[in-house]
């Protein structure tokens, strides 16, 4: 019998076969073609390599229903009456959905509209359209719709589901969830009309139900029709549980199954995807409440899953009917394949840092752990080689692990060496800080395919030229990672002045008051961990912002549990250290006053730098063939480098 008998069985909708319950979220690395909204090659691949890796549906991200004013970015998929679309669709979407039906899953696209979110710049300088009227912060004019908006909206929200059903889609997802329009709508936070169209829930939920009736009228009965809806927006004012459930009720007529997610664009998308501090399966409540409240169409939970157990109770128990995972499969496509396989071991984890997904809308993001994420057509696999080298990896943090497991996956005899007594470089501070548990179980993964690959690992052992002399490697790696930088104003006086890093370990005590010098990603971070521990700590950041170094959904999840804990945090920004004295810290303030603070403890975090100090030792040895730095030795960053730079210096070894 199968470890997981109901994750892996087969589910019939109507006219559909789902193979499994898991399927693929909306969530894209690659954006279409910035001229003319159609996939390129890139976008066949990324989601073609979801469907391989043996998920049930794949669905494709956020494609808005028209040219006009939908979009909040200039490169949303497009999907529209356009007549060289519609004579020519194999030009596009047609590779798509035949990539992904090729390897067995359904293809699925979410049909959106962003209504008040959008800006001038994306739709032609026109004024973005909303349910209300009203002044952005930022000057921009938003205007309410009228019902002849609404009735266009609907029509083309049905014609964009016919070209998806043309196109070769099976299964549509309509986004009524994050804030765009339709949750504008449903939501009393967005939604201020005081005609038919708001108000009551009824009344708020009159547009929604236009579109959702409009598709199915165009599409046929047969067409698989799926909602998202977040069923608590954490806003003021916002769409709860209780109104979310009702509304399911209005319009589980008209579609196929609920997608039930959190979280909206208005400041909590920290829910939408669940941040490192919030529990797996977050969502799962809330996909339970909408089986408690009688809706009849399957329920689709999504939100941070990552553990088939834990999806298979979610199933055994009655709570949803499939499961929908977004980055854990950006982060290892072939997740559903490995655990069916009894591979659970091998899966990637997920880090939930939500870089791939939390920065820049530059129209390609990359995932930390996985390189080949985003980048299925450019970057190759790890290929077998036909001369084996003896290779050498010094450094045994994330990019010198990585680095060593490609190149012992390709067939090379791997040496790895360490000069502290345990593998995880820079990793290792994640054993005790408990919002990091994400990235402990990288680390940890990261040691046994390490193990697995029976890689020689030396532990306690110096890269130097005598170790050179004695193993005569072939191929030279250098991925002694980053340092950090030193603390440049005079602390001779104060008792005790740590690194960042230093407090984790469990011997350090630092009293009860604590002045962290640094408030990028790391000293907010730290602070935080010593905030929960009940210390009284005040950050002092010199610039303006906070953690300017994290990407925005972090960002916002972060200072959402800061400000949780303000009674003990104590943020100070445009604050210039002058001094560390032996009670304290003296700072000028954004005024320029001088101000003092005591401390127990003096910590700082003003950065890290590179740790080449051996890297020049190494290369000027004569006898390697290949010498390559990768990771943070070059330059410090994320563990994306670390990774990416590690897997590609061992491909690079022929």
């Amino acid at each position: 019998m199968r470890e997981y008998p109901l994750l892996f069985s087969p589910h019939k909708i109507k006219k559909t076969t789902f193979r499994n319950r898991i399927f693929a979220s909306p969530s894209s690395l690659v954006w279409p073609d910035y001229y003319t909204g159609m996939p390129d090659e890139s976008t066949v691949y990324y989601y073609e390599e979801k469907a391989r890796g043996g998920a049930a549906s794949v669905t494709l991200s956020e494609s808005t229903i028209n040219r006009t004013d939908a979009s909040r970015r200039p490169n949303n998929d497009i999907l529209v009456p356009d007549f060289e679309r519609l004579i020519f669709p194999t030009q596009g979407w047609l590779k798509v959905t035949d990539g992904i039906k090729r390897h067995g899953a359904v293809p699925s696209i979410q049909l959106f509209h962003s209504g008040d979110t959008s800006e001038p710049v994306f739709i032609g300088g026109q004024a973005p359209i909303g349910p209300s009227g009203f002044t952005k912060e930022n000057g921009t004019l938003v205007k309410e719709m009228t019902e002849e908006d609404m009735i266009r909206v609907a029509e083309e929200f049905a014609e964009a589901a016919w070209q998806a059903k043309y196109a070769g889609f099976e299964k549509v997802m309509i986004h009524g969830a994050h804030g765009w329009l339709l949750a504008q709508f449903l939501s009393s936070a967005t939604n201020f009309r005081k005609d038919k169209y708001g108000g009551s829930l009824e009344n708020r939920g009159r547009f929604p139900k236009m579109v959702v009736k409009a598709i199915r009228q165009r599409v046929g009965e047969n067409f698989l029709l799926e909602y998202r809806i977040s069923g608590d927006e954490y806003l003021k004012g916002g769409l709860k549980i209780d109104e979310a459930v009702e509304f399911a009720r209005m319009i589980e007529s008209e579609i196929d199954l609920l997608h039930v997610s959190a979280g909206s664009y208005y400041d909590t998308k920290q829910y939408t995807f669940p941040s490192i501090f919030l529990p797996h399966g977050c969502n799962v409540p809330l996909a339970a409440a909408m089986k408690n409240g009688g809706i009849q169409v399957p329920i689709v939970t999504v939100g941070a899953h990552y553990h088939p157990r834990a999806m298979e109770d979610i199933l055994e128990t009655g709570q949803a009917d499939f499961i929908a995972m977004g980055r854990a499969l950006i982060a290892d496509p072939q997740l559903p394949n490995k655990v069916f396989r009894g591979r659970t071991a091998d899966v990637t984890p997920c880090l939930r840092c939500t870089n791939c997904l939390g920065g820049k809308y530059d129209g390609h993001n990359e995932c930390d752990v996985n390189p080949l994420a985003g980048n299925e057509l450019y970057t190759l696999r790890t290929p077998a080689v036909k001369d084996c080298q003896r290779v050498l990896v010094v450094g045994g943090g994330p990019g010198g692990m990585k680095a060593a497991i490609t190149a012992a996956e390709r067939g090379h005899q791997v040496t790895l060496v360490e000069e502290s007594n345990a593998l995880g470089g820079n990793l290792k501070f994640a054993d005790w800080d408990l919002h990091k548990a994400d990235l402990r179980r990288f680390k940890d993964y990261l040691i046994q395919q390490v193990e697995k690959n029976k890689i020689q690992v030396k532990l306690n052992t110096r890269g130097d030229l005598a170790l050179l002399a004695k193993l005569n490697p072939q191929a030279i790696i250098v991925a002694t990672g980053a340092k950090a930088k030193p603390l440049t104003i005079d602390h001779s006086r104060h008792a005790q002045v740590l690194h960042a890093s230093e407090v984790y370990t469990e011997t350090i005590k630092v009293g009860s008051k604590v002045v962290m010098i640094g408030g990028g990603l790391m000293g907010c971070e730290v602070a935080l961990y010593l905030a929960e521990a009940g210390i009284d700590v005040t950050i002092l950041e010199i610039t303006d912002h906070l953690a300017v170094d994290s990407n925005r959904i972090h960002q916002a999840a972060l200072f959402e549990m800061l400000d949780k804990m303000k009674p003990v945090v104590h943020p100070v920004t445009k604050a210039t250290v002058q001094e560390i004295t032996s009670e304290g810290v003296i700072y000028l303030d954004a005024t320029g006053q001088e101000q003092r603070l005591s401390a127990d403890t003096v910590v700082y975090a003003i950065g890290m730098e590179a740790n080449d100090d051996i890297a020049e030792e190494l290369q000027s040895w004569d006898g390697w063939q290949f010498f390559r730095r990768v990771g943070d030795c070059t330059g410090p960053s994320f563990v994306r480098k670390a990774i990416h730079s590690g897997y590609h210096g061992a491909l690079d070894i022929i």
